[in-house]
């Protein structure tokens, strides 16, 4: 087996009996990854229609239909499910060939691939995030934010993922932070800045979404008025709060962003959700393993 380096920056993983392009696997898990083909395509800095182009020759090749195309986005169908570990797997075996030549050669480089919440990438990761740049401009990073982390390791579209207790409960997991939550109101709420109850809170219209860490503290069916978001956008809430649409429950990483326009109080009995990171167990690359050492540091500190 060889790997065979060409002028465009692809690879191209050669074996007996043919010969398969690996970039193709690539923009095909970015698309999984992503869910969109524009997205893709611009993470690959190509045109949509070249992307899709890149996609349809790797169905050609394996005759078989990957994707589910519609104007909301891709979808894997049948076979692309099938499919998906082998072509993870493969991607996995190129950058270990890859990893292990490149220690031989002396030279140091990678990739780490980190998913979690928009709230956790902005406030609890970006500092971290630059300093590892820094320090390793060799490795190739991807931040992927996401509103369900749900399968993201399991399928190996991520190296690390940042979340919450309830999301990582099914695996080993490290925490980093605790994060509280308050009541965020409109400004027409005649509140006196003290902790509020929750029954008080379940007699306002409430702005719920899918974060699943409030499902253990709270009743949805004692509220007098439901809002449904089907996403864990929590500036949309915020915007939603303060034209007086409803009240909602955000936790701490969130309120240090808001600028004004709502009214914000701490909840009665507290609720704390525990924040930290997973990785799948005996994946742990060179560079996962520099970036949990520099997440560890920064907890220290």
């Amino acid at each position: 087996m060889e790997v065979k380096h060409y002028n465009d920056g692809c690879e191209k993983l050669s074996y007996q009996g043919g010969k398969m392009d690996t970039f193709k696997i690539k923009a095909m898990l970015a698309a999984v990854r992503l869910g969109s083909l524009s997205k893709a395509a611009e993470e690959f800095n190509y045109t949509p229609s070249a992307f899709s182009h890149i996609l349809t020759s790797l169905e050609s090749e394996l005759g078989v239909s990957l994707f589910v195309r519609s104007s909301s986005g891709v979808r894997l169908t049948e076979a692309g499910e099938r499919l998906l570990p082998t072509f993870s797997a493969m991607e996995e075996c190129e950058e270990q060939l890859l990893s292990i030549a490149n220690e031989l050669s002396g030279h140091a480089s990678g990739r780490l691939r980190i998913a979690t919440y928009s709230s956790i990438s902005r406030n609890l990761l970006s500092d971290i995030i630059k300093e590892f740049r820094e320090q390793n401009p060799e490795i190739s990073l991807t931040i992927s934010v996401l509103d369900d982390l749900s399968g993201v390791l399991e399928n190996d579209l991520a190296d690390i993922i940042f979340s919450d207790d309830i999301t990582l409960k099914s695996f080993e997991w490290t925490p980093i932070a605790e994060d509280r939550y308050f009541a965020v109101m409109p400004l027409c709420e005649n509140v006196n800045g003290k902790a509020m109850a929750l029954d008080e809170l379940y007699r306002k219209p409430f702005i719920f979404t899918n974060d699943k860490s409030l499902e253990p503290y709270i009743d949805k069916s004692r509220f007098s008025e439901i809002i449904n978001l089907k996403s864990e956008d929590d500036l949309s809430v915020v915007n939603m709060i303060k034209v007086g649409m409803g009240s909602a429950l955000l936790p701490e990483l969130v309120i240090k962003e808001i600028s004004g326009g709502v009214k914000v109080c701490p909840v009665e009995p507290p609720i704390v959700r525990t924040l930290g990171f997973a990785y799948k167990k005996g994946h742990r690359t060179r560079a996962l393993t520099r970036f949990i050492r520099l997440v560890k540091t920064a907890r220290e500190k």
